[in-house]
């Protein structure tokens, strides 16, 4: 299976169809690139990084309205902010990371690649909320930290109706549940996804939530 393959039947998998890959690929490419200079990610593989980056990253688009404002806490490499902004161009797609040599990759990859609609801050997270405070319709946070962490860093930046989408391993549920218990008022749960992603079969639970407003509770389980 080539990796244009790949990438197209790991998208289909997960319910994306007529995927263009070619700048998924370019993406790929500059990792690999950069790669070698400093160390953006300890998954190093092309197939790896189709599979465990690019398809994980786009398991998150569905919950990503088109034109939405997205915000990616903790970036990294671009994960999922990137691949989210090369499947839909219409978003505008925020990136916090922290790490210097990151950024100036990110800043070469929106060049590269034409994403004009990826905005890039070299920032803490904590740092930027009385720039951005409420400003956004989506937050997004991989690999963050704990459940206590991600609430803490994203709510801040939410629009007053906007959603946090969280991605989480195969205790994500768990972790939700624990954090629900000690603050059952905070925040409102409307999504818990779960997938095991094409390939490597990785479990993966995605949860969409919101600080709590009144009026009914709308929580849905997706497999």
């Amino acid at each position: 299976m080539t990796h244009e393959q790949l990438l197209r039947e790991g998208a289909y998998r997960i319910g994306i169809n007529n995927l263009s890959v070619d700048l998924f690929l370019s993406y790929v490419d500059l990792l690999k690139k950069w790669g070698k200079r400093i160390n953006l990610s300890s998954v190093v593989n092309y197939q790896e990084i189709i599979i465990k980056h690019l398809i994980d990253s786009l398991a998150v688009a569905e919950f990503m309205p088109p034109g939405s404002r997205v915000l990616d806490i903790g970036t990294g490499a671009g994960f999922p902010g990137i691949p989210l902004a090369i499947y839909d161009s219409s978003l505008q797609v925020t990136l916090i990371e922290s790490v210097g040599k990151k950024i100036a990759f990110l800043k070469d990859v929106k060049r590269y690649l034409g994403l004009s609609g990826v905005h890039i801050h070299h920032a803490r997270a904590e740092e930027l909320t009385s720039e951005m405070g409420g400003c956004f319709d989506r937050v997004t946070l991989r690999a963050v930290g704990s459940m206590d962490t991600i609430i803490t860093l994203g709510t801040p930046y939410l629009d007053i109706k906007g959603e946090l989408v969280i991605m989480k391993g195969p205790l994500g549920k768990d972790e939700w549940r624990d954090y629900s218990n000690r603050h059952p008022e905070d925040i409102e749960l409307l999504f818990i996804k779960e997938l095991r992603l094409p390939f490597s079969g990785e479990s993966r639970v995605i949860l969409v939530v919101r600080p709590e407003y009144k009026g009914s509770k709308n929580m849905e389980i997706r497999a």
